[in-house]
């Protein structure tokens, strides 16, 4: 009998509705028998101090309007962590499976994110955006900005509640989307699910001549390794879509009009194709998917 192993979810959190979609699509997805979530609050406007008892308090908060004002957001930091505790115990997750953890910010929200992501995680998980559509809309989002620095573990990016048992798997040939997908795959309960591995070819040009690629050298794979993921034959399925020279637009078009929840990218740990990726094709899928889910995995 096969022994599945314990995963440990990162949830980097701020209460805000979509931060709380996150939480939704961790109790669906993620088994609660064998997982334990740590709803990780980044505070940048309590000072550390005033989280602990009130003989240590310096005077700097000893004026009334200035503790009421901190007590006040103390209180709803905590509310919001009693919400998404809540939902998780909701959707079957034992009490002594979920951690709250509110961390007073040390250097900026995203680098303590990634340090906290290298304590034994085996993904984080995100909502799109944050409190601030309008902030989000003139700056880079935090999603985007932990896209470059979250490199061990899969970087999931939980759009408005999608629905997440159709897979779309930007699927290139390489170890590394195939890595993906059985990171993936070791983490989600997969019964139900329907995988598609999507590729987007467009012509190429070899000494003025236009060459394509061959069907059968991209999806050369056998399907035992689609069954050793946890998946049935009925559930994998193959595309290749032709004359899109943009993969991007490919990608979302079929997700979005196909009936696709989740998208599933590989990253390969080359430093040029990284930054290709940062710019082009993942900067794009994450400001364009819209409410989907979209999983990073290197």
């Amino acid at each position: 009998m096969t022994v599945l192993k314990k995963i440990k979810i990162l949830l980097a959190y701020d209460g805000s509705n979509l931060a709380q979609d996150a939480v939704t699509y961790i109790g669906e997805v993620f088994p609660s028998d064998r997982t334990q979530v740590v709803i990780f609050y980044v505070e940048t406007k309590i000072p550390r101090s005033f989280w602990r008892m009130e003989r240590e308090l310096d005077f700097r908060f000893q004026t009334p309007e200035i503790r009421a004002s901190m007590a006040a957001r103390k209180k709803a930091v905590n509310t919001a962590m009693e919400k998404a505790e809540n939902s998780l115990l909701n959707a079957g997750f034992p009490a002594s499976s979920i951690q709250t953890m509110v961390h007073i910010k040390n250097q900026d929200i995203v680098q303590d994110i990634v340090d906290e992501s290298h304590q034994g995680y085996d993904a984080l998980v995100i909502g799109r955006k944050g409190h601030s559509r309008i902030k989000d809309f003139l700056v880079d989002s935090l999603p985007i900005k932990l896209l470059g620095k979250i490199q061990n573990i899969p970087l999931i990016v939980v759009g408005k509640q999608p629905s997440h048992k159709n897979i779309l798997v930007a699927f290139d040939g390489t170890r590394a989307i195939m890595k993906a997908v059985k990171s993936m795959s070791s983490l989600i309960n997969t019964e139900g699910c329907k995988l598609l591995l999507c590729h987007s070819q467009h012509p190429r040009r070899l000494f003025g001549k236009v060459q394509e690629e061959e069907p059968s050298e991209m999806f050369n794979l056998s399907l035992d390794y689609f069954l050793e993921a946890g998946f049935s034959n009925d559930q994998v399925s193959f595309e290749i879509m032709e004359g899109e020279k943009n993969p991007t637009h490919c990608i979302l078009n079929k997700a979005r009009y196909g009936d696709y929840g989740t998208i599933v990218i590989g990253r390969r740990g080359l430093t040029a194709f990284k930054r290709i990726f940062l710019n082009r094709v993942g900067n794009k899928i994450f400001r364009n998917a819209g409410n989907h889910v979209v999983w990073i995995v290197q």
